[in-house]
């Protein structure tokens, strides 16, 4: 802790010699540095933090202790674990599945375990690993071979393998796996239970812990900033999770009614996934299965919980070296599949998923834009007031984001000096990529198999998308600039009139 307490002190020493005008409420330069938008982003995040308390305090504990109740008189008739492997490393696929066959062993119900591979030596390994573990009756295995074409496919074979087991389906559920996904000691006896609480549960997702991969000297700064993206996952979900509708059930491992999973409009959106775009018009999903699944229940009005006392660890490979260029490459997965399912979220009828997991759809599209907002009018107004807004600036960001850091204790991670930094890092660079990816939906990659979606059409539609994606963006940054040029009283109307009147002069223009 000694370095949060010099980080402190650092702060109020600061403090003490910055300029009193910035802390006086009537001043131009507090309003600019504390206005409206920064209020409320402030508030937002605390509403969060006090949603997440209250559910994993109180509402949690109260369902779990139903469950633990219920006995086993809560258990479903058949558990299904459906894992897809695709290039992924030896150990790995050795310890996933080694980790799912125990679990199925140990599952009080009969259990299956599917898993949808590609290639002969994967399937060596799962059946020799079956084997060596030497389950009882109850535990069968099915190997489904599919072509090496994509997640989605593996997963639609996975789905009909499902519908194809002579089950109740409407008493069994069906437990999706990553293949870098390790499965903890009784997690699944620890969710499955919650369909039988509440009949209108579609699926469930939990916490998520990581073990990263790879030269352990470059992988410093992932390891800080995976850290912290699950202590804020962990918030957030939980704050989710009261609306009894998360925003995302996660491909690392979530839990389905298996009669869901097996109608063919479910395996259809998540195997053949696509939007009509009014610009680009209609282009199908590479990544983003678990955002199809999501939207598939959220518009069919279905629950979805958060189960926090449950950890599943994924195994994480950095997709580069270089934190920087390995963080871009994730954050433009992970953020294009989020705006591609957006907008077709807001769609939905908001009685079908609450007013709250409806404003957080809406907040996704505002808050590159408000986190954006505060370093934009910073160095657009210190031209205006002075270079000393920025120090005042820095030192109201790293107190913000100290605070934040903070907060996250109470998600029961180890804290480190380093996160109020990432906690910046993530606001700022990540809503850039946002901007960028709001306007090239299309763009897709894969980071582990390395794929991208092939472009559909000839040479002038690929220039199109591009070219209009551009436009599109540079419209968007001006507009922003602009706004900010407002708020800040860098320009008003007067200057709109003088320019009006510049141009009739320079163009001759009589109707201006």
């Amino acid at each position: 802790m000694l370095p949060f307490l010099i980080y402190a002190l650092a702060l109020l020493a600061c403090a003490l010699y910055l300029p009193p005008v910035y802390f006086q409420p009537g001043a131009q330069e507090f309003v600019l540095l504390l206005g409206g938008l920064s209020l409320w982003r402030y508030s937002w995040s605390l509403t969060h933090f006090t949603r997440s308390l209250i559910y994993r305090k109180r509402v949690f504990p109260r369902w779990r202790k139903q469950v633990e109740e219920m006995g086993e008189s809560g258990n479903p008739e058949h558990v299904f674990f459906l894992l897809t492997t695709f290039r992924i490393g030896t150990d790995v696929t050795i310890e996933v599945y080694r980790e799912a066959i125990r679990e199925a062993i140990r599952s009080p119900v009969p259990a299956t375990i599917i898993a949808s591979i590609v290639e002969i030596s994967e399937e060596n390994i799962v059946r020799a690993l079956f084997r060596s573990q030497q389950p009882p009756d109850h535990v069968q295995l099915k190997i489904v071979r599919i072509a090496g074409t994509g997640k989605r496919d593996a997963l639609a074979a996975g789905f009909r393998a499902v519908a194809n087991t002579p089950v109740n389906h409407h008493r069994a559920v069906v437990s999706v796996i990553d293949g870098d996904s390790i499965l903890t000691p009784g997690s699944t006896e620890a969710c499955f239970r919650f369909f039988a609480l509440n009949p209108r549960l579609g699926a469930l997702t939990t916490d998520e812990d990581c073990k990263l991969e790879g030269n352990q000297r470059t992988i410093h700064w992932y390891r800080r900033w995976y850290q912290l993206r699950f202590a804020q996952r962990h918030v957030y979900m939980s704050s989710f999770g009261l609306a009894r509708r998360v925003l995302t059930l996660t491909g690392r491992m979530s839990m389905f009614r298996a009669n869901l999973i097996i109608e063919p409009e479910f395996i259809d959106t998540v195997q053949s996934d696509y939007i009509e775009h009014w610009r680009l018009g209609r282009f199908n999903f590479l990544t983003g299965d678990d955002k199809s699944s999501w939207y598939y229940l959220l518009r069919n009005g279905w629950e979805m919980w958060y189960v926090p006392d449950v950890q599943i660890v994924t195994v994480e490979e950095p997709p580069h070296p270089n934190f920087f260029t390995g963080a871009t490459v994730l954050m433009r997965r992970w953020f294009g599949n989020m705006l591609r399912t957006n907008s077709r979220a807001l769609k939905v009828p908001r009685r079908k998923m609450g007013i709250f997991t409806w404003w957080c759809l809406i907040d996704q599209r505002l808050s590159m834009w408000t986190s954006l907002f505060g370093l934009g009018s910073v160095t657009i107004a210190s031209m205006k007031y002075g270079l000393g807004l920025w120090v005042v600036s820095i030192w109201w960001v790293a107190l913000i984001r100290f605070l934040q850091t903070l907060m996250l204790a109470s998600t029961g991670r180890k804290l480190h000096i380093s996160w109020p930094l990432l906690i910046y890092f993530n606001q700022i660079y990540g809503s850039i990529v946002k901007v960028y990816i709001l306007n090239h939906l299309y763009k897709q990659k894969w980071t582990r198999q390395k794929t991208t979606l092939k472009g559909q059409g000839k040479r002038w539609d690929a220039w199109y998308k591009a070219a209009s994606s551009n436009l599109s963006l540079a419209f968007y940054v001006v507009s922003f600039i602009t706004f900010i040029l407002f708020m800040t009283g860098i320009y008003d109307s007067r200057d709109i009139f003088r320019t009006l009147t510049d141009a009739q002069q320079w163009f001759n223009f009589p109707y201006l």
